[in-house]
């Protein structure tokens, strides 16, 4: 990624630029975070599984590969979440990103074996927010060095390692559990990935984007 200070930049948004990824803490308290779980496994019903096999661009920029896992709907307490205006604040102030505002949301269903392969998020989504709703979720790949990579790159990084690369320039992004603290970050231009789940799991993903 870019290493250097963009002019005029704020120092959240430099470094945002730099990273393209924030931890956030304090955002959830207790009580909404005990709340988003009740409600996560009382919608578990209404699972549609998200399955495909192919690896390719889409239209709207983002690129895909294999993926094996489920969306619940977000129920009122994490609807109400993506339009809270402490939370927002807090999101801007720490990306640097001041005009933000929520896409959507969901809980993304992980039964053991399920997995995302290196993807990217829709170029509609300049910051998506995840946390987990249970403990030991494995921490996502996360790929900066590919950051704004085109797709046809892509495409080679998966015929050279596979959906879940791995290597020295690749790393891991851990998911916030039950801590209070949420994680930020770029997926529509930096590749990511979740491996093969040896654990049932629930991890919350919101999108917002910059006006």
């Amino acid at each position: 990624m870019d290493t250097t200070t963009p002019t005029g930049r704020s120092p959240a948004r430099a470094a945002w630029e730099k990273t393209g990824t924030a931890l956030i803490p304090g955002v959830l308290t207790p009580a909404r975070f005990n709340t988003l779980v009740t409600e996560a496994h009382d919608l578990l019903s209404q699972a549609t599984p998200h399955i495909h096999e192919h690896t390719a661009a889409h239209r709207d920029g983002s690129f895909a590969s294999p993926v094996h896992c489920a969306f619940v709907p977000p129920g009122p307490t994490l609807q109400a979440l993506a339009y809270d205006r402490t939370f927002l604040t807090t999101l801007r102030e720490a990306t640097g990103i001041t005009r933000l505002i929520p896409r959507g949301g969901a809980v993304v269903r992980y039964q053991e074996g399920d997995f995302q392969g290196l993807h990217t998020d829709s170029v509609k989504s300049t910051v998506t927010v995840a946390f987990a709703l249970t403990p030991d979720l494995p921490p996502m790949g996360w790929a900066p060095h590919l950051y704004n990579a085109h797709p046809d790159d892509l495409s080679q990084v998966v015929a050279d390692h596979g959906i879940f690369p791995e290597g020295e320039a690749f790393t891991t992004l851990p998911h916030p559990y039950g801590d209070g603290s949420v994680r930020a970050f770029a997926g529509y231009s930096v590749p990511h990935w979740r491996p093969r789940q040896t654990v049932e799991g629930l991890l919350v993903t919101m999108s917002f984007l910059d006006l």
